[in-house]
């Protein structure tokens, strides 16, 4: 071999040599001892981005708040809650999800009242049972909380717990309900959400419960005009025409919070309806109006000779929207008394719902509700 490529190799030699030394090399005091890695940047998975009108996921089923860590699994409590002057205001009703306003006898209303995301510490006052609930209880997988009924609904309701349909949770037959000193009789009877749960557990009746969900929106700030209000007029007043003296009910939209005051006559003046309980009004996020079949029942007769009501609640009608200050016209539509409303506008695109407390009242077919 020739001195000039000895040479090359030997300076090759050396290097390779130098090269193994410095990878093993002890590590200095504290550093890794672990071999170098190359460091690869994160590529952040985009979040799926949810049509402005596309419905809440993981939301209470009956307000379409986000769920948070709550149990959506729970039994609703549908609770009559009396609806005369003297029975006003009412304890509890913020915390609702949803009210329904019912004819009764003299053309007066009572409320049924679901609470599932919230539970009161004090509800009332409680009254009687109306043939409508056994219709509604069923829809949110429900215990009926109320104070007793007539003679012709009691063995209806007992069949129906019987059968599975909802709980019974009479006062006549239930403990937690409790007299206040502060209003006459009969409107001074009161009960809490938790005292209730109590009772359902009494039955063995605490197991999960699939409730239903009613259609809303994901997104709080919205544009007025999606999911099925296309088309929809302004109107930021309505009146349903219950009764001018005691009953007739009024709403005012208010942009700010997107949500409907509530007024109703006294003495044929409006008041605003505020929760005694934390002081608080009224605000709704939605007003649906039901048009439907109404008929007094001859079996159901009240002190004053009035007749009580039932209802047709499920196959379709008219229904009237309100909600971001928009009315539509609409049809409601429900296969059976264990499904909720569905509402959808003349197109026949389904009607969603803002989210947080929904009023529902259901009036004969022949009624209107003005609005301005």
């Amino acid at each position: 071999m020739r001195k000039g490529a000895l040479r090359t190799h030997s300076f090759a030699l050396i290097g390779i040599l130098v090269l193994l030394a410095a990878c093993s090399a002890p590590a200095a005091p504290g550093a890794s001892s672990q071999p170098p890695t190359a460091t690869v940047a994160a590529v952040a998975t985009p979040e799926p981005t949810l049509a402005p009108d596309a419905p809440c996921k993981d939301c209470w089923p009956l307000t379409g708040k986000p769920l948070k860590l709550g149990s959506a699994d729970k039994r609703a409590l549908l609770v009559k809650i009396d609806n005369v002057p003297l029975a006003r205001p009412h304890y509890g009703i913020t915390q609702a999800d949803m009210v329904f306003e019912i004819l009764v006898e003299g053309l007066a209303t009572r409320l049924a009242v679901v609470f599932h995301s919230q539970d009161p510490q004090t509800i009332g006052n409680i009254r009687s049972a109306r043939l409508a609930d056994r219709s509604l209880t069923p829809m949110v997988r429900g215990a009926l909380v109320y104070s007793g009924t007539s003679a012709y609904e009691m063995p209806l309701i007992q069949g129906d717990a019987a059968n599975g349909k909802y709980i019974d949770l009479s006062a006549d037959y239930t403990s937690g309900y409790y007299r206040v000193t502060f209003r006459p009789g009969p409107y001074n009877m009161f009960t809490s959400a938790a005292a209730m749960r109590q009772a359902i557990a009494a039955h063995g009746a605490d197991s999960p419960q699939q409730v239903p969900a009613w259609g809303f929106l994901a997104a709080t700030d919205h544009a007025p005009t999606i999911a099925g209000m296309s088309g929809g007029i302004a109107a930021t007043e309505l009146t349903i025409p219950y009764r001018e003296d005691i009953s007739l009910v009024k709403y005012q939209y208010d942009a700010e919070t997107r949500t409907y005051a509530r007024f109703q006559n006294n003495a044929g003046k409006a008041v605003r309806d505020v929760d005694a309980v934390n002081s608080q009004p009224i605000a709704a996020a939605n007003v649906a109006i039901i048009h439907t079949e109404v008929w007094e029942v001859p079996q159901i007769v009240d002190a004053a000779g009035s007749h009580a009501h039932d209802m047709r609640l499920t196959g379709t009608g008219a229904a009237t929207i309100f909600r971001d200050g928009l009315r539509q016209e609409a049809t409601w539509s429900r296969a059976s008394d264990t499904d909720p409303f569905i509402f959808k506008n003349a197109a026949g695109e389904r009607i969603l719902l803002s989210q947080g407390q929904t009023w529902v009242h259901v009036i004969p077919n022949d009624w209107e509700t003005p609005s301005q």
